[in-house]
């Protein structure tokens, strides 16, 4: 049978999700795909058609993904999935080229995804472009060195309140941090803030003020149960908390920490150099636990590279090789006094793939790192250490929500 990729519109959400919750063993739910068809950064929709019936689907995310000192359009690739019975067919391959060549057809220099089974993309050219992590630790043993002034104060506001309050706060803090990505009013609307469980542990959505301005946020479900001997035994499971400031970032975590009826305060997308593990006095119970979180493909390698900023005024050479797309392979030069990178004909310095090349350009390896795996192989004594120095950003990438 022939498979035939098409481009549908948001009236066909349902239709072109079904191969999705086929794949993934989920039941169909008429409100999810509802909220979901009207969020605005969901600007295309690929699914996979044999004869009139929906095999395959795959979307993108219209984003600005910060990187680092800059900000580059990204594709964010999402909702991929073949139904069981149409496997090893290359539905997926189709839909992945088709995201593909959509995102450089629309002048988006990155695509970017939340893996579910990294070894199928790193086929098409992605790397590793940020970590996460999450930690569970008993409330009454996160004491912070030094102690925290008393200041600013914490309301819980309402789900209308926060969707006022909360996008400036996030907007400040992502020009700061790679791997955050541009947040619409429809995203926090019907992605960010709604509570989609509805049950007995309600969402709750806390702002900290300081001289009555919004500097941090926290979103978060009070999970509470009592033991067998009548203990508060609850635990506090932290959706999101972000901050203006590292002060701000660890006076929302002070209060979520001092929660009354709170034995074990859970969180699951922290970045991997979040200032709480040199914060406490204990940091060996924050229990941390990495994982992969997203992963990149470059698809326009001068037009990425010159979205960031560098970190030394030298130049390196990169021989740089892409199965997929020609036009990045080749040797490109970066220049970090003007910021610019072209091709050039001049002695590479090094040579690496288009995947590893993600994960350099994001921050979340060096490249001393990236060599010492076999990622990355150095042409000219000292390019390693001057490549380190050009690729240095002051903090990991990090994404604080899956797509």
């Amino acid at each position: 049978m022939t498979i035939d990729i098409r481009l549908v519109g948001p009236e066909q959400h349902a239709e072109f999700v079904q191969p999705l919750l086929t794949a993934f063993g989920l039941p169909v739910n008429p409100e999810a795909a509802q909220r979901t068809q009207q969020i605005e950064e969901l600007t295309h929709r690929f699914a996979a058609y044999e004869e009139d019936k929906t095999v395959g689907c795959a979307g993108t995310f219209s984003f600005t993904m910060t990187v680092p000192g800059g900000e580059v359009p990204t594709a964010g690739l999402t909702m991929v999935g073949v139904v069981p019975t149409r496997r090893r067919r290359g539905i997926m391959t189709a839909l992945l080229r088709t995201h593909l060549d959509q995102a450089r057809a629309d002048k988006q220099p990155v695509s970017a995804l939340w893996a579910t089974e990294p070894p199928i993309y790193t086929r098409f050219g992605y790397g590793l472009g940020s970590m996460g992590c999450s930690t569970s630790i008993e409330g009454n043993r996160a004491r912070f060195s030094p102690e925290l002034p008393r200041v600013g104060s914490t309301r819980i506001v309402t789900e209308e309140e926060a969707l006022s309050l909360l996008p400036d706060v996030y907007e400040r803090a992502r020009r700061g941090q790679a791997g955050m990505l541009t947040r619409s009013t429809s995203w926090w609307k019907y992605r960010t803030l709604v509570d989609t469980e509805k049950g007995p542990s309600p969402l709750c959505r806390v702002v900290l003020e300081i001289e009555g301005r919004p500097e941090a946020y926290a979103i978060y479900r009070f999970m509470h149960r009592w033991d067998s001997g009548m203990i508060p035994a609850g635990n506090l499971q932290v959706q999101e908390a972000i901050g203006t400031s590292s002060l701000a970032t660890r006076l929302m975590w002070r209060y979520l920490f001092e929660i009354d009826l709170v034995q074990r305060v859970e969180a699951v997308h922290l970045p991997p150099d979040h200032p709480l593990l040199h914060s406490l006095t204990e940091p060996r119970r924050l229990r941390i636990n990495q994982y992969d979180a997203v992963w990149v493909r470059i698809l326009d390698v001068p037009a990425a590279l010159a979205s960031r900023s560098w970190g030394s005024i030298d130049t390196v050479v990169l021989d740089i090789t892409d199965p997929l797309y020609p036009s990045n392979t080749g040797r490109f030069r970066i220049d970090g006094a003007s910021g610019l990178c072209v091709r050039t004909e001049r002695p590479a310095t090094l040579r690496i793939d288009i995947g590893t090349l993600g994960t350099l350009w994001m921050g979340a390896a060096t490249v001393r790192r990236l060599a010492d795996a076999g990622r990355v192989e150095e042409l000219q004594e000292g390019a390693i250490d001057r490549a380190d120095a050009l690729f240095r950003s002051s903090r990991a990438p990090w994404c604080p929500a899956i797509f």
